[in-house]
């Protein structure tokens, strides 16, 4: 088995990755979290441009919205749970990717 085979392995026998994806199912059927969780991201994608060409107003506007929606979010059974699990799960990707150009760098010195 190859080194990437056993890293693809292991993700999918995590067990908060096999829990996200269940959260995922759940909320992917339930239209009015679908549709919270897509104007959460469209504000999230507007904030980031906002902060890029720096509009200070339009940042204010786009931060306090997504705090309101977000917060909004959490009050739903299992959300929370569902938004931890994102987070941790993003961590453990940005560290296999700081162990993967780490060992790509080693390689090239």
């Amino acid at each position: 088995m190859s080194e990437k085979e056993k890293l693809i392995s292991m993700l999918k026998e995590n067990e908060d990755i096999k829990r996200y994806q269940r959260l995922e199912k759940l909320i992917n059927s339930n239209k009015e979290l679908k549709s919270k969780m897509g104007e959460l991201k469209s504000i999230q994608k507007q904030l980031v441009n906002a902060k890029h060409i720096g509009k200070t107003q339009a940042i204010e506007s786009f931060q306090n919205r997504y705090d309101e929606l977000y917060q909004s979010l959490l009050d739903y059974p299992l959300m929370s749970d569902y938004m931890a699990l994102q987070s941790d799960i993003n961590e453990l990707l940005q560290s296999i990717v700081s162990i993967i150009e780490e060992g790509i760098e080693k390689d090239f010195e």
